[in-house]
């Protein structure tokens, strides 16, 4: 009974070991296929796209490539001709490059966007099939740089800057930054619209409102620099900037505060705003609230300056009324000395004609005192 055994256990590892010599696909096969596309291609370009795979000792049957379901370029070896391929709407396959790894695309149209495959198999007898998918997308880019609005070019502590930035019609809609001084806005200080679809162009388009208070932390020697990116994956990015001066108020040679109306960039205006476009979604002012929210102030540094000029304007003014009361003391008590120094010497005068008066008297004074 051992020994029978023993025999059924040799014979099964020869047949397993005649197996696997008649049959090395089983231990050596396909494997690692995957796609290679780009994320995205601008309209009218060309695309390339990359099947790898690692056929081993295996033997390749065919590769074939697929958008979304349906097949539109065969390469099989042992075929003359090995390439074929298949006329499908927006696919254009230039087969001067092309190959068993490589497709490439001639001027791609936006209607291809969306999946890849490359199927892989190998050759009989395991005929050992493969297929890995990746996206592609086709963009059209915006035709210029993206448009701020509703941004004055003078602001004063205190003012709130209210504008948008508007991305030009694309596919998809260009992703819209803000940036202050060159650091990203927060998310507290921007609100995001929908994006606009045009049907007709089958186009996108995007909006970015910023909305703030202005600080002295914005300023950098006067100045703050606003501006706003677009960007479309990796292929695309464009900015425009804005510089916004310092608003400092003025202090007129006649002592009165200044007068709103000097400042005319301060009303809101129409100029500012695209109204017949009504992609922007461009933001209007209140009026009553602008004038309002845009009244004079005196930022920090100016009141203390003011404040000096003041102290040293009071002290110049006491100094004065202290300096005419001090004269006009001196004054009075000149005028008293005179006074009192005539009186002296008019009492004087009397005192000496009436002792000339006793030593020697007149004629009229004796016959009286006879």
């Amino acid at each position: 009974m051992l020994h029978t055994r023993v025999v059924y256990l040799r014979s099964a590892a020869i047949l397993c070991l005649l197996i696997v010599i008649a049959i090395p696909e089983l231990t050596v096969a396909l494997k690692d296929v995957y796609v290679t596309v780009p994320t995205a291609v601008k309209r009218g370009d060309s695309a390339m796209l990359a099947c790898n795979y690692d056929i081993e000792n295996d033997t390749l049957y065919t590769v074939k490539w697929y958008k979304g379901r349906r097949e539109f370029y065969r390469y099989t070896p042992k075929e003359n001709p090995a390439m074929k391929i298949f006329k499908l709407p927006g696919i254009n396959v230039e087969s001067t490059l092309s190959n068993q790894s490589h497709v490439t695309l001639v001027s791609v149209p936006l209607s291809i966007t969306g999946k890849f495959s490359c199927e892989v198999s190998a050759d009989a007898p395991s005929f050992h099939t493969l297929i890995h998918t990746a996206e592609m997308e086709i963009v059209e880019l915006p035709t210029q740089r993206p448009i701020i609005t509703g941004i004055h070019s003078r602001y004063r502590l205190g003012d709130v800057i209210n504008g948008n930035c508007s991305s030009d019609y694309s596919k998809p809609a260009a992703n819209l930054t803000w940036w202050i001084n060159e650091i990203a806005v927060l998310p507290n200080y921007i609100r995001t619209y929908e994006v606009q679809k045009h049907t007709e162009e089958n186009l996108e388009s995007s909006v970015l409102e910023i909305n703030f208070i202005v600080t002295y932390q914005h300023f950098m020697k006067g100045r703050l620099k606003l501006k706003c990116t677009a960007r479309i994956h990796e292929i695309y990015e464009q900015e425009t900037e804005k510089v916004i001066e310092e608003d400092r108020p003025r202090i007129l040679a006649s002592g009165r505060s200044p007068d709103v109306n000097l400042y005319p960039f301060d009303q809101p205006g129409d100029g500012e705003f695209d109204e017949q476009n009504e992609q922007y979604l461009t933001h209007h002012y209140n009026k009553n609230a602008s004038s309002t929210a845009t009244a004079w102030r005196l930022d920090s540094k100016q009141a203390v300056k003011m404040a000096i000029v003041l102290l040293f304007v009071g002290l110049f003014v006491r100094h004065t009324l202290t300096n005419n009361n001090i004269d006009d003391t001196n004054d009075d008590n000149r005028n008293y000395t005179r006074i009192k120094i005539r009186n002296r010497l008019e009492l004087k005068r009397n005192h000496e004609q009436w002792q000339l008066q006793q030593d020697f008297p007149t004629t009229e004074s004796l016959s009286k005192n006879r």
